[in-house]
């Protein structure tokens, strides 16, 4: 734990948004700093959730830590292996012309980093976990800076072929206050070091805008950032082109839509989105790290967490 909490703030900013705390799973967290002395406050700070691609993040930092101390050279060139190639559809990246990493492809590092932390891919992202190994990332990244519970796997990789010892691993979890610490660690160059720092910031600050654009407003003057979005559609199995598009049977169809009735019944949702973004906010007087973390399980799947209202009524708040 690097930051002390403000609970004064962190009430203030509970009442503000009372209303979606009322409605959905979430956490956030926000460190003012335009404060002498930084502290967070927010909601559900240690609270575990699913954070998607957010987790880029640590990777990132630890093959930096790596290219620094010597261990690899930034323009050195990688070959892209299975099963790690797991981005098949280019609509995935939606305003991004560059084509998909496919095995057998030899890339540099830099363009590795590159392609993970701006349009967030998840072939980048593997390749660059084995580059470092996952151990190297915890222990130098992770637990070093007290953000125990917080995970790296790869990315849509079926555990069966993940190493051994990884098979049977939990999901990968993070909370509120553990990107916080991290932004705020990177915005003060104090994330290892001014070099990691600064090239993780260098990296986020060309994140496609044409895709999902998390806390981002207008109003801003500057906003970097990493985001995450998962989203599990009971509901396909209703359309007959996903299941003959996949190459599944009618009898699968009739499981799918028998799973997605007992789930409605049973749980009242049909459609869980994991939604997620954290970066650093310049306003016109503002200057804060914001994390947001939220779970919706719905019946309605048009139903969104509104990111754009909680961003418009931190940002008041910040300014004031």
């Amino acid at each position: 734990m690097i930051l002390q909490e403000n609970k004064t703030k962190s009430i203030e900013l509970q009442n503000i948004f009372k209303d979606l705390i009322s409605k959905y799973e979430m956490s956030f967290a926000v460190v003012d700093l335009n404060s002498d002395k930084p502290e967070i406050f927010g909601y559900n700070l240690d609270h575990f959730i699913y954070p998607a691609s957010m987790y880029k993040v640590f990777i990132g930092a630890e093959v930096l830590r790596r290219i620094e101390v010597g261990d690899f050279n930034i323009n050195q060139k990688i070959a892209v292996k299975s099963p790690n190639d797991v981005d098949k559809d280019a609509r995935i990246f939606p305003g991004d012309t560059r084509k998909l990493l496919n095995a057998g492809d030899l890339v540099a590092i830099d363009y590795l980093l590159d392609l993970m932390l701006t349009r967030s891919d998840n072939t980048a992202s593997n390749c660059l976990i084995d580059l470092v190994g996952r151990e190297s990332i915890t222990q130098n990244i992770i637990y070093k800076n007290g953000w125990q519970g917080s995970e790296v796997t790869r990315k849509f990789l079926d555990r069966i072929k993940e190493d051994k010892p990884y098979q049977f691993s939990s999901t990968t979890m993070s909370c509120a206050r553990h990107f916080a610490e991290f932004f705020y660690l990177v915005e003060n160059g104090k994330l290892e070091s001014e070099f990691v720092s600064r090239k993780l910031k260098d990296y986020m600050l060309r994140w496609s805008k044409e895709g999902r654009k998390g806390l981002s407003l207008k109003e801003y003057a500057l906003y970097y950032r990493k985001g995450g979005y998962l989203e599990n559609n009971l509901y396909l199995p209703l359309y007959p082109e996903y299941y003959h598009k996949n190459g599944f049977a009618f009898d699968m169809a009739v499981r799918g839509i028998f799973a997605l009735v007992k789930n409605i019944i049973k749980k009242g949702w049909a459609f869980i989105r994991w939604s997620n973004d954290a970066g650093v906010v310049v306003g016109k007087k503002s200057h804060y790290v914001a994390v947001i973390m939220t779970v919706s399980k719905v019946l309605n799947p048009k139903k969104m967490f509104p990111t754009e209202d909680f961003a418009k009524r931190l940002y008041n708040y910040m300014e004031k």
